[in-house]
């Protein structure tokens, strides 16, 4: 079911110059020569019909921040925008990042920028070279001269903030991130890790993996190659949050960074990979299934694959799976909720939509929430990779819809582009050269869906049984860690210490602590 937000009223905003006018059913006209779509905010790029420059704006046309930048492009997995500044000192060293508030992450002082994670980008300053030693090649295309230059420092940003650099013979463009910790190939390929203050660990490898796993007198030690120490033993200072591994499983059991155990399984099972959001993916004799953080197996262990290797198993609550050489769909009760009928090896995996090509060369679209839709499409075109609540359709008259997840036309078939954000929340369509039309999209599942809530193959919990409520918002837990964010159950205050014999109360019963419902 599609549900458009109502219109409190028909208001015309002027914007920079340019006019934006809401319209009825939540639709903001609205001029401009440039719109730049996130595909993970609802904050758009700007540049006004009249303008030489961008700005960012939200749905509604209002502007957040001033008209300064010469160019802007949307960062992929991240709510940021890649921008260039009109001017520099040399004319190369103009880009930065911005957050979708306005927020300088990384100063428009570089040549170039690398996104590294979520945590970590590095911004490039090169030097005039040869071109026998050049790193880069920057064109003028007005008069095909071309000039060369080499890295001469990368500065190194943790969540906005430059925390160190490193000259040309210590970078070769290959880094790594894991949580707070960042590996950095150097120009002989030795790799170094650095922590968020970017210290260099004592660690240095050929390899960039978060730990370094050795077998002695048969015992397994692993060194968390961030920072050095030992890990997933009694002592380690490591928290969750620091960290892209937080557990580790060794014969039937689950540990956390100190070596604790979270828990047993209910099978012995061959391979329990890193848990993610709570889930972590099993495999037992080349079959596939998930757990969550209490162990409970939530996707039974039948599966040839479980997942598309993203960092969210369960993508607006679906994830992909193949049985049987076949490619399908399940929900959090491991219910299926796309029929296993297409080849997988044919089968393109987005996340929450899947897609094959026909015979007669169209286009055909696996949803995990509608199982194969009935239209067939020229081309189909998705906002993320990784899962996504509508896809652009086009036809063989290259016209334009919008589709959501539950198979519904969001936006009617006509030549108008579109583009959409991954969450389906807002998507732009071009209705002329310089017109454009901004909607606000509240796609909600059909009234007949059953809600997807994580199957428990765990005894219920006792009547009077005290539950809590992660740090997120979870209900319902039991056990020490929220099996839907992994999220620890807070056990004594964090101001004085006191500890708690169950789970944690309002407020700290010792100093008056408001400690929330965790």
């Amino acid at each position: 079911m599609k549900k458009l937000f109502s219109a409190m009223c028909i208001a015309a905003v002027m914007l920079l110059g340019c006019a934006a006018v809401m319209g009825d059913e939540g639709v903001t006209q609205i001029s401009a020569r440039d719109i730049v779509v996130n595909r993970y905010t609802d904050v758009l790029g700007f540049r006004g019909a009249d303008s030489d420059y961008y700005c960012l704006i939200d749905a509604d046309g209002n502007p957040i921040t001033e008209e300064i930048y010469s160019g802007m492009m949307y960062v992929y997995d991240l709510p940021y925008f890649k921008v260039e500044t009109p001017n520099s000192a040399d004319g190369i060293h103009r880009y930065g990042v911005i957050d979708d508030q306005g927020n300088t992450i990384v100063p428009t002082e570089y040549a170039d920028i690398s996104v590294i994670s979520d945590r970590w980008i590095a911004g490039i300053t090169l030097t005039p070279s040869e071109a026998d030693d050049k790193d880069y090649t920057i064109s003028d295309w007005s008069t095909s001269e071309k000039t060369f230059y080499r890295i001469d420092q990368v500065d190194f940003f943790y969540r906005g903030e430059k925390v160190g650099s490193l000259p040309r013979s210590d970078y070769d463009g290959y880094v790594t991130a894991h949580g707070d910790y960042i590996s950095v190939a150097d120009r002989k390929k030795a790799r170094f890790f650095y922590n968020s203050r970017f210290e260099k660990s004592p660690v240095s490898s050929d390899m960039s993996s978060e730990y370094d796993v050795q077998y002695k007198n048969g015992k397994t030690f692993y060194t968390h190659n961030g920072t050095g120490t030992a890990a997933f033993t009694e002592g380690c200072t490591l928290t969750p949050e620091e960290v892209e591994s937080a557990y580790i499983y060794d014969k039937g059991v689950v540990y956390n960074l100190q070596g604790e155990e979270v828990f047993k399984t209910a099978q012995n099972y061959d391979m329990v990979r890193n848990f993610q959001d709570g889930y972590a993916i099993v495999s037992m004799n080349r079959k596939y299934g998930l757990i969550d953080l209490e162990g409970n197996e939530i996707i039974p262990v039948e599966y040839d694959n479980v997942g598309n290797y993203t960092e969210h198993p369960f993508k607006f609550g679906y994830i992909s799976a193949v049985k049987d050489g076949k490619f399908g769909f399940l929900d959090k009760n491991a219910q299926v909720t796309c029929d296993f009928t297409y080849s997988a090896d044919a089968v393109s995996d987005q996340g929450t939509f899947g897609k094959i090509q026909d015979l007669d060369g169209s286009v055909i679209v696996l949803s995990a929430a509608a199982g194969v839709l009935p239209e067939h499409y020229q081309d189909v075109t998705f906002p993320g990779n990784s899962g996504c609540m509508c896809f652009v359709g086009r036809n063989e008259a290259n016209e334009y819809t919008l589709v959501d997840l539950y198979g519904n036309t969001v936006i009617p078939y006509s030549d108008n582009s579109i583009e959409v954000n991954a969450a389906g929340t807002v998507a732009v369509v071009k209705t002329d050269s310089r017109e454009y039309e901004i909607h606000h999209l509240d796609i909600a599942a059909p009234e007949q869906a059953v809600s997807a809530e994580p199957a428990s193959s765990a005894e219920p919990a006792e009547a009077g049984a005290e539950t809590w409520t992660c740090e997120n918002g979870h209900e319902g837990n039991t056990g020490k860690f929220c099996t839907e964010c992994g999220a620890k159950r807070l056990d004594k205050c964090p101001e004085c210490g006191y500890e708690f014999d169950g789970p944690a109360p309002k407020f700290c019963p010792e100093c008056g602590t408001a400690l929330g419902d965790i």
